[in-house]
């Protein structure tokens, strides 16, 4: 007799996979895969997640494992893992796979050589697997804590999205759905690099006013790179365009926006990386992202000076100089 999938698999014991697996515990038992050994033995003995999401109880139907093997019993495939790594996890998880699962990112990037969206590199991998994503303002310490968040499913099949957002939703985190997947994503990535903008701004001392005119015109960015690609221009008033925009370009407990703020303070990327412990994901895609806009034959001169700054050493007075020296255009 053919077992019936019910349960849920976490993809990544980062602090956004535990937060998941925090408030996902009412729902069913969940499984949550961590790529470090003994990641996972620590979640199980003490639960508690000390070196991604430290001081957070983590309820007791949740158990850790390093066994991809575990999650073939699972519905929902819920993917925190650094974007420049699914590839490889989901090759790795494949022969564990079945047709009945849904696979929901929940990662903000592009795979750097492919260029592709992360529900396009598990579509190419599982050409026939159901793909969903869930974005929008979110800091993983707050999920968890349960404090009010609302985010955005995305899938291209409408049932499947009501279906997550069924599943998710709870009074703490709503969820709203949308079959703009590509937007959904691409809100993600653009904003993380805003954030980095943001950051060398306050840096700077540049003022509020100078943040506002960033994140303005970094929404106008992002909407343009979003409808070249095939998105809704209205996805990016939502939740996983200028919400997430919001939140990431205004907290220190952004990745994005700490990493523009050493930046402006004169760090390098390379002493900044490596003195992470979690990836700064707008990094990675201010090369992707110049790539595909010069690609695309896209403006995009704030994500533009954050790739000069972090890849061809351009200095930051300079940079601000040539976006101030523009010529006048109209507003769009």
């Amino acid at each position: 007799m053919k077992t019936k999938l019910k349960d849920i698999g976490i993809l990544g014991s980062g602090a956004w996979g535990t937060a998941l697996a925090c408030i996902l515990n009412k729902k069913t038992s969940i499984s949550l895969w961590a790529y470090e050994k003994e990641t996972a033995k620590q979640i199980n003995k003490h639960k508690i997640n000390k070196t991604y999401l430290p001081g957070i109880k983590i309820p007791n139907n949740v158990r850790a494992t390093n066994n991809l093997e575990e999650l073939k019993r699972c519905k929902f495939i819920f993917i925190c893992i650094p974007s420049q790594f699914i590839k490889k996890i989901i090759l790795e998880f494949k022969k564990f796979y079945k047709k009945e699962m849904i696979l929901v990112v929940c990662s903000k990037g592009i795979e750097k050589n492919s260029k592709d969206l992360i529900s396009e590199v598990i579509k190419k991998i599982i050409p026939k697997s159901k793909t969903a994503v869930l974005s929008g303002p979110s800091f993983a310490i707050e999920v968890a804590k349960k404090k009010p968040t609302a985010v955005t499913i995305a899938s291209k099949n409408n049932n499947n999205a009501k279906e997550l957002a069924k599943l998710v939703n709870s009074k703490t985190f709503r969820c709203y759905y949308t079959n703009d997947i590509i937007g959904v994503q691409l809100g993600g990535v653009v904003k993380n690099i805003l954030a980095i903008a943001s950051g060398i701004v306050e840096s700077q001392k540049l003022g509020e006013s100078a943040r506002a005119a960033l994140m303005t015109r970094g929404l106008a960015e992002m909407m343009k790179i979003g409808v070249a690609f095939g998105a809704k221009e209205s996805t990016f008033y939502g939740l996983s365009g200028l919400g997430d925009l919001i939140l990431t370009c205004n907290s220190k407990l952004s990745r994005n926006f700490v990493t523009g703020l050493l930046i402006g303070k004169g760090k390098k990327i390379k002493e900044i990386t490596k003195s992470k412990k979690t990836i700064s994901e707008g990094v990675i895609n201010s090369k992707t992202i110049f790539s595909l806009s010069k690609k695309k034959k896209i403006e995009m001169p704030v994500c533009e000076s954050v790739y000069r700054i972090l890849y061809k050493n351009v200095k930051i007075k300079e940079t601000i100089e040539k976006i101030l020296s523009r010529n006048i255009k109209k507003e769009n």
